[in-house]
């Protein structure tokens, strides 16, 4: 979906990216540290977030916080989306408190803007297009960015633009954060075989409960979790050129090249190798 960059600060280095899309294909079930913000400027976008089907119209924006497991489904609208690491929050001593005020308050706030006041929402819309045009090799562009981030952070995460925010339970904050730890897990391991059993005793449940717990969390089976990560991840090693189609197989955790082209093809509705030639054809990036 996207290709993340970052430039130096002199605080630290700032992970940032601005992506527009005209429309996507469907992009595999993932998540990431980052937040991620995509405000829909033409059409409508549909999302799974945390296993609930989400619709954002034209106009309004969806808010995706840290370790929140998301899928965009297929569709025509006009995107614009940034992603950016909590850690920019860092640099002076409150960050510990300032940090987990965000993470609560994007757990507790409405998924899309749909609900918020007017003003708020224009408000986050301007500062998201205004994101436009800036060179992050531009020093005064680079304040002009991390200012707009902090702005659009503070109002993503602050109960008084939406009247319908909820407290996150205690219940729910510990099971993101189980099940956060199986996500970092897959996207480590995932070339190596990967166990339910061993997802389950990771996140401190039996595998029963936490086959029912992944579920209604993401929306999918772990299973389905893990060869969509590793399918997405065959995508990229085969639109960059490196390795044969049995390598890309078996540093993506699939056990032969039987196995990968099979699921390939029931994933993407063509062959690894067809896959591969298409792209580096077109020159088009894999999503």
């Amino acid at each position: 979906m996207y290709a993340p960059f970052m430039f130096g600060t002199s605080e630290q280095e700032l992970h940032y990216v601005l992506v527009h899309n005209a429309g996507i294909r469907a992009f595999p079930m993932h998540w990431h540290k980052e937040i991620e913000i995509t405000y829909v400027s033409s059409g409508i976008q549909k999302l799974l977030i945390n296993g609930t089907e989400t619709v954002v119209k034209e106009g309004d924006a969806v808010i995706i916080g840290p370790d929140d497991s998301h899928f965009y489904f297929s569709g025509d609208a006009e995107l614009v989306t940034i992603i950016f690491s909590i850690d920019m929050l860092g640099g002076t001593p409150s960050f510990p408190s300032v940090s987990e005020a965000v993470r609560r308050g994007l757990c507790r706030n409405p998924r899309t803007t749909e609900t918020w006041k007017d003003e708020d929402r224009k408000h986050l819309v301007s500062l998201i297009t205004g994101l436009d045009g800036l060179d992050v090799e531009k020093p005064l562009d680079e304040l002009r960015i991390r200012s707009a981030l902090f702005a659009i952070t503070a109002l993503a995460a602050d109960s008084g633009v939406s009247p319908v925010s909820v407290e996150c339970s205690a219940v729910e904050s510990r099971v993101r954060e189980r099940i956060s730890k199986v996500f970092a897990m897959i996207e480590k391991d995932y070339s190596s075989p990967i166990t339910l059993p061993e997802a389950a005793e990771r996140a401190g449940y039996v595998p029963t409960y936490f086959s029912r717990v992944f579920k209604e969390y993401t929306g999918i089976t772990f299973y389905d979790y893990l060869t969509s990560y590793r399918i997405s991840r065959a995508k990229s090693e085969l639109v960059s050129g490196r390795g044969s189609i049995s390598e890309v197989a078996l540093s993506c955790g699939f056990g032969s090249v039987k196995t990968f082209d099979r699921v390939f093809k029931e994933y993407t509705g063509i062959s690894p190798l067809k896959f591969r030639k298409e792209h580096a054809k077109s020159g088009k990036k894999a999503k």
